[in-house]
């Protein structure tokens, strides 16, 4: 079987979309033909997925960061998202790619499923849209709901409420190599973890200018930023020099997984989360994680993360400090592992692939 995945971004970001292709594609290259295509921004950046035992295949787009990108989206006043789909789209009707030659095509962006079923209509029986979300207004009268599934659990009453659909929930995964052979130590030293896209919804820029004023580092904190996106070069020249920041930029999964193990806490006061994998993965790898409390979390994660109030620096003071309590971390890591091992890549990479095939 002959089978397509269409994600743009997966071999240029680190994002958790782009962890879900990644993850899928290593456990489905054995049950099928697999081939996954992705956009090349052409800025020289190295390929950041494994396609061992499989193909990938990349075409030039503008990428959402691109400076190409973000003036047309000012010009047209649309999302960088959308152009950056329309872009890799162009360039996919330009290319010798026969959609025609595959089984089954999998989109993980709704901008990308919408564009698929509008212009290769042709091949809508062979269409599947896995996404962590939907805000088109007008995506489910061209996409059929019932070619969607969503990842993550905030996407789907959302969509019942607005437009009268009922689309399925799948839950995320977690790799292997992010569970440690023994269970943690407590920490020698407080280092502090960010690890994803660096975008206004995730608010690391509020994290790092917390940090800088909380007096955290003269306590011996630090705090590493990982992770490239449209904060960077702020991020960068506000707190390039501020003590105890380190900004890391794009790490591979084994960097990442390094990191987790000498870290004391991982700090993610998002936004916006359809599931919120990097808390899984640092649950996984027996970390104490503070976060916001999101109802696409809580609904899987229950008590497990420590919620501090959304952006509140005392509240987050607070969360972070009574990890200094060794018994307290110890007993949250392994508390943590022990839920994490509920989630695995495998697990979910079979319902993907009995959901794509199943008509």
């Amino acid at each position: 079987m002959n089978v397509l995945f269409i994600c743009p971004t997966v071999a240029c970001y680190i994002g958790g979309t782009e962890t879900v292709v990644s993850q899928l594609a290593r456990r489905m290259k054995d049950k099928v033909r697999l081939t996954v295509l992705s956009g090349d921004p052409g800025t020289g950046a190295k390929v950041l997925i494994d396609a061992d035992g499989y193909t990938l295949r990349t075409i030039p787009f503008a990428g959402r960061d691109s400076r190409y990108n973000q003036l047309l989206s000012r010009l047209l006043m649309t999302s960088r998202f959308k152009i950056e789909s329309r872009s890799f789209f162009r360039s996919l009707a330009k290319s010798d790619i026969d959609l025609a030659s595959f089984d089954y095509i999998l989109t993980f962006y709704e901008a990308d499923a919408f564009l698929l079923e509008k212009q290769y209509p042709a091949l809508r029986n062979r269409f599947r849209h896995f996404l962590p979300g939907v805000s088109m207004r007008r995506f489910f009268r061209r996409v059929p709901a019932k070619d969607v599934w969503f990842f993550g659990y905030r996407a789907a009453p959302r969509a019942k409420r607005k437009w009268g659909v009922d689309v399925e929930s799948l839950p995320l995964g977690v790799d292997e190599p992010f569970f440690p052979d023994v269970a943690p130590a407590y920490p020698a030293s407080r280092r502090m973890v960010f690890i994803g896209r660096l975008d206004k919804s995730k608010h690391v820029d509020w994290l790092a200018d917390f940090f800088a004023g909380s007096g955290l580092a003269a306590r011996g904190y630090q705090l590493d930023i990982v992770g490239d996106g449209p904060l960077h070069a702020e991020l960068q020249q506000k707190h390039g020099g501020t003590a105890g920041i380190v900004l890391h930029g794009r790490k591979r999964q084994d960097e990442v997984i390094g990191l987790l193990r000498e870290a004391f806490l991982l700090l993610h006061p998002t936004d916006l989360e359809s599931f919120g994998l990097t808390i899984l993965e640092g649950m996984a790898a027996g970390v104490p994680v503070v976060t916001h409390r999101l109802d696409s979390i809580e609904v899987w994660a229950h008590g497990h993360p420590r919620y501090a109030s959304h952006l509140d620096a005392a509240s987050w003071m607070q969360e972070i400090v009574k990890f200094e309590d060794r018994a307290y971390w110890e007993a949250t890591s392994a508390e943590n592992l022990a839920f994490a091992k509920g989630f695995t890549w495998d697990r979910i990479a079979d319902q993907v692939y009995a959901l794509t095939t199943r008509r």
